[in-house]
């Protein structure tokens, strides 16, 4: 063998053993609260969007999608994590760590979205509900200031025991669906695709950032940062109806959102309820009705 053939196959190895060195680098899908018809579904999202950046900005953005069922499993795993879409409450309470890129804007077009109440007949109002009766998918753990400062605006308590996790939205419509549950939290985009006939909006929230891709370190160069805003603002996704599309996003819908969470509300609203069947009410009268005499009677005691 010649001395060229020799030196190629040695450059050929050697780029060999770099790759098998090279780090893994990871695009984490922690999605808790978003509704999959298939958990698989979940990984096929990653990978679709690890495809679309690996073509958009070259080699460099090589990763590999992986999903987690857990904040804590993250963290496990955080050496190796890049890049994330997670929920806009998790963003905000990692601010310091995380930088936002783009926020999904869903089929409307918009990037923010509400989350809602769902119950069953028996619970006509919020403070009805009871031990461990409000079900919740969160991407947070502990919930308790996000649901109590930002989601119901500081006019209800959420204790301990009023809370159930769940692992994911599937989770939590069966524990309603055994009776293990009289409410639930989802997000108002997947309304239409899991709501079961028997439960009514009871309450939604004010709006919020729905999923948001960020990176795992802030000190990203900001030309690098464009780059990627603007290549997730050309993604167009086949896996999921309400991750579709990006736009870029900055630090502040999130700072927003991470005051809310943090803060009690200083006005303390009157908590609104929605009922789904509106009662007319009725036409007001231009004219007072005339009283109506009543016959007097006197009595006198007997002598």
């Amino acid at each position: 063998m010649s001395a060229l053939r020799w030196l190629l196959l040695a450059f050929l190895l050697c780029q060999t053993a770099l790759v098998r060195a090279a780090p893994e680098r990871v695009l984490a899908i922690y999605l808790p609260g978003v509704y999959f018809q298939q958990l698989e579904r979940k990984l096929d999202l990653g990978s679709e969007l690890a495809t679309h950046l690996v073509k958009r900005l070259g080699e460099k953005y090589h990763l590999s999608a992986r999903v987690y069922v857990s904040a804590e499993s993250m963290d496990a795993d955080a050496a190796r994590i890049v890049m994330l879409l997670t929920e806009s409450p998790y963003v905000a309470a990692n601010l310091a760590k995380l930088q936002p890129v783009a926020v999904a804007t869903g089929t409307s077009g918009e990037g923010d979205t509400r989350l809602a109440v769902l119950a069953t007949p028996t619970v006509r109002s919020l403070p009805d509900l009871k031990r461990g009766g409000l079900v919740f998918a969160s991407s947070l753990e502990p919930a308790q200031s996000f649901l109590e400062n930002f989601v119901f605006e500081g006019e209800l308590a959420i204790g301990r025991d009023m809370l159930t996790s769940a692992r994911d939205v599937a989770s939590a419509l069966s524990l309603l669906s055994v009776q293990k549950a009289q409410a639930v939290l989802l997000y108002e985009d997947n309304l239409a695709t899991v709501r079961p006939s028997n439960l009514r909006i009871l309450y939604r929230s004010e709006l919020l950032p729905r999923p948001t891709v960020a990176l795992t370190s802030r000190s990203t160069d900001p030309a690098e940062v464009q780059r990627l805003r603007e290549a997730l603002a050309a993604f167009h996704g086949q896996v999921h109806p309400d991750l579709k599309s990006f736009r870029a996003t900055t630090d502040q819908p999130f700072q927003k959102l991470r005051e809310r969470m943090q803060q009690k509300p200083r006005r303390q609203p009157q908590l609104l309820e929605i009922e789904e069947e509106v009662v007319p009410l009725p036409s007001p009268r231009t004219n007072p009705p005339s009283p109506v005499p009543v016959p007097l009677k006197l009595f006198a005691p007997a002598e």
